[in-house]
């Protein structure tokens, strides 16, 4: 069951991110991929923390579109919507888990560096042997990193391209207000909050007074490709 989302902060009325939403979904319809493309809300800060800054954020919902298992030997409590890999998938894990959230056996060893680690996208140890393991799994799914290590602007992941919109809607004001509510200075200290998928334009969510509504999208849009490549958006290195 979707719990239910804060209600947007009166600086961001609610219709402009049904609006972004419904525009980057209607844009990655018609740019389908082998498996959903991700969503991310871009946060771009006046001044960046004098300290490296990391926060998990707590959506309704898990932005990835699939959930894998590596494995060798499977639970008996499998969840039907958990697919299994082999742990030699995790030299080279198919493009459709890359997209998705990946968990592993915590007795495998997960490569820190190589072929095997490159484009791995999110990856979570878990414990098999904990009865609880699954659902732990799921909490871990519906937490984001926001991280800020240089510079002013940050994706997080909130979404993906086959979540229904009124699903990402309550993803994006959650995160909104989440970010808004744990970075440095809170609202006072964010500049915009843009809308994009890795290939699509900057879409804005919301501009500070006094700043350009479109001055960011162009350093948005480099700095949330980057992260997406260097995969940062993914727990340990980072969604």
């Amino acid at each position: 069951m979707m719990a239910s989302a804060p209600a947007p902060n009166p600086r961001l009325g609610r219709e402009a991110v049904v609006r972004a939403v419904g525009a980057l979904l209607r844009w990655l319809k018609h740019h389908p991929s082998p498996a959903p493309e991700p969503v991310y809300l871009l946060v771009t800060l006046k001044t960046a923390p004098v300290r490296r800054f990391e926060h998990y954020l707590s959506l309704p919902l898990s932005p990835f579109p699939s959930i894998f298992l590596v494995a060798d030997r499977l639970p008996d409590d499998l969840p039907d919507d958990i697919e299994t890999l082999p742990s030699s998938a995790l030299r080279s894990l198919p493009a459709v888990a890359r997209r998705g959230l990946v968990l592993v056996d915590s007795r495998l060893k997960i490569p820190s560096s190589g072929k095997g680690a490159k484009g791995r996208g999110r990856v979570v140890p878990v414990d098999l042997a904990d009865p609880a393991w699954a659902e732990s799994a799921r909490e871990a799914a519906r937490r984001v990193e926001l991280r800020v290590e240089a510079g002013t602007c940050r994706a997080v992941r909130v979404g993906h391209a086959a979540m229904a919109p009124e699903e990402a809607v309550e993803n994006v004001v959650a995160a909104v207000e989440a970010a808004a509510a744990c970075v440095p200075r809170k609202w006072r200290n964010v500049r915009a909050l843009h809308l994009k998928a890795p290939e699509s334009i900057a879409l804005p969510l919301y501009a500070a007074p006094g700043t350009g509504g479109n001055d960011d999208s162009k350093d948005a849009k480099r700095q949330a490709a980057t992260a997406v490549e260097q995969g940062r958006v993914k727990r340990g290195r980072k969604e």
